[in-house]
């Protein structure tokens, strides 16, 4: 449960960061809004499917990608933001998943 959050948070960092952070690029900012609100969406979305988790590994790839591909990489804090939370995503997302506590049947006190 507590890696989920984690990964809702970090979406959100993710989203709020281009503001917080006033991105002069202006893909840097389209692209972590993006990511970020793809990633909260996914991380919440995975409590009913646990599967969807993958897609968040995915996602925190391409945030390790994007500076390269979209071209602001020259640009040091939306690439270091990128790549931080990138690695934090994954991880996160690669956390084992919560499985309930299997019981066995319930027995009766004999009478």
């Amino acid at each position: 449960m507590w890696a989920r959050w984690l990964t809702v948070i970090l979406g959100a960092w993710l989203f709020v960061a281009p503001l917080v952070l006033d991105y002069a690029d202006r893909a840097a900012r389209f692209n972590e809004a993006i990511v970020g609100l793809a990633v909260a969406i996914v991380a919440l979305l995975s409590a009913s499917f646990p599967a969807l988790r993958f897609v968040n590994v995915a996602l925190g790839g391409w945030l390790l990608l994007a500076p390269l591909l979209l071209g602001y990489g020259d640009t040091t804090l939306p690439t270091a933001n990128d790549i931080i939370f990138g690695v934090l995503i994954i991880c996160a997302s690669l956390a084992s998943p919560e499985q309930p506590a299997v019981r066995g049947p319930r027995r009766t006190a004999p009478a």
